[in-house]
């Protein structure tokens, strides 16, 4: 296989895979409720964020990746508040690292910042390969 389809294939899977990631912490959170019933919880507005923000970015919608990135700083924050309290849990270090690499993927140093522009990196890279 070839480099530049390998890579479109790598980046397609590692796209659709970590929206997938993300919206199924969003699902999962609302499968595993335990508020009672007519309450609304932050969480509940955090995970409905979640959920709203990786659709407007699957979308190509830059308010999407605003919202991928501000979840990944409140996601970020809210899994260094209990080792701030001095409740250290080796959960909390795998929290750390998927919304660090949420707040970094959508960043815009990140290759996938240009999936938000016209064209696409994908787009670019089919284009490209159509010339060869």
């Amino acid at each position: 296989m070839e480099t530049a389809k390998r890579d479109v294939l790598l980046g397609t899977i590692t796209w659709w895979g970590f929206h997938g990631l993300l919206v199924w912490l969003g699902i999962s959170h609302f499968l595993n409720a335990q508020g009672t019933s007519g309450q609304l919880l932050v969480s509940d507005l955090f995970a409905g964020i979640l959920i709203g923000a990786c659709i407007l970015s699957l979308l190509r919608l830059t308010a999407g990746r605003v919202l991928l990135r501000a979840a990944g700083l409140v996601g970020i924050a809210l899994a260094l508040l209990p080792m701030w309290q001095g409740k250290f849990e080796w959960g909390s270090l795998t929290d750390i690292a998927i919304w660090a690499y949420t707040f970094f993927s959508f960043g815009p140093m990140s290759w996938r910042h240009a999936l938000y522009t016209p064209l696409g990196v994908f787009e670019k890279m089919k284009t490209e390969t159509e010339k060869q």
